[in-house]
């Protein structure tokens, strides 16, 4: 499932996060810091996959980010 989120009061990058399942892909409004933010929460919660022992090698990823597969917006994919 494709999920478009809205810049208002209420956005969280966290909450985009949250809220993604096991295949869907969440769009945001692409602003270089925005994603940026996101990059990092990304492979901050990769990371902690990493340690916990559910992702098994470095390259193994549950969350991927893009800014090139829907111009205008930054893509987050949940992969696992």
């Amino acid at each position: 499932m494709i999920r478009t989120y809205k810049i208002d009061e209420n956005y969280q990058t966290v909450r985009v996060f949250d809220e993604i399942k096991k295949g869907d892909i969440s769009l945001v409004p692409f602003n270089e810091k925005r994603h940026s933010g996101i990059q990092a929460e990304s492979n901050r919660r990769n990371k902690e996959l990493r340690l916990v022992g559910v992702l098994k090698h470095k390259k193994d990823v549950k969350y991927r980010v893009s800014k090139t597969d829907y111009p205008g917006y930054s893509a987050v994919y949940c992969i696992k």
